[in-house]
């Protein structure tokens, strides 16, 4: 019981250090506050998550394993993340010069979590974190208990640490661009800035798929 007690520990303060690190998801819930808005933004937390679940659970009953046998399967996948978020990036970049990032449609919702979902799913961390660090902190399995669920309820810490951490860069992000210092026509920078971000973060992905 101790035991498990120290994994679950260290568990979270190894998924805490590794997640809080900037990288693909919080560079792209970022860019999302800042050119669709913080309501646009926590739909794209939402999403991460489940595509970063969605990778733990793959991992959790072996599929993991297959696509690690296979790299051009997973580079097929990340390359489509990176096509989805270089248009929507772009799509921001064009919106900076015609519009104000408060007059983003309504659908910008919709994307911030479809693109959310891939952007956990094709971040190279996810694949770290469930197929190596939660693995690492399972401790001794109950007899009662498959090694699978032990798995799927220990990613589950990690997650919601993620929901933690990511909400907390969007508010930040969001607070920023609240400033009454960035009024009027100087949101248009940060819908410019958002869509880079979002780029940036496209062209990370597309490295990690071919390395």
């Amino acid at each position: 019981m101790t035991g498990n007690l120290q994994g679950i520990l260290g568990l979270v303060i190894t998924s805490s250090v590794l997640i809080a690190i900037p990288g693909p998801s919080i560079l792209f819930l970022v860019g999302q506050a800042l050119s669709a808005g913080k309501k646009n933004a926590l739909k794209g937390v939402a999403g991460n998550a489940i595509g970063m679940y969605s990778i733990a659970v793959l991992l959790s009953f072996g599929i993991g394993a297959v696509l690690m046998s296979s790299p051009q399967i997973l580079m097929i996948i990340r390359l489509i993340g990176v096509l989805v978020l270089l248009l929507i990036g772009w799509q921001y970049v064009r919106a900076s010069r015609i519009s104000m990032a408060m007059d983003m449609p309504a659908n910008k919702g919709r994307q911030s979590l479809f693109a959310g979902i891939i952007v956990g799913a094709a971040n190279p961390k996810s694949v770290i974190m469930f197929g190596t660090i939660v693995p690492g902190f399972t401790g001794e399995i109950p007899p009662e208990m498959s090694a699978t669920t032990v798995l799927l309820l220990m990613s589950l810490i990690p997650i919601a640490l993620g929901i933690v951490i990511d909400i907390i860069w969007v508010y930040a992000a969001h607070a920023v661009k609240s400033a009454s210092f960035f009024r009027g026509n100087s949101l248009r920078w940060f819908n410019l800035c958002g869509g880079i971000l979002m780029i940036l973060m496209a062209l990370l992905l597309s490295v990690a798929s071919v390395i």
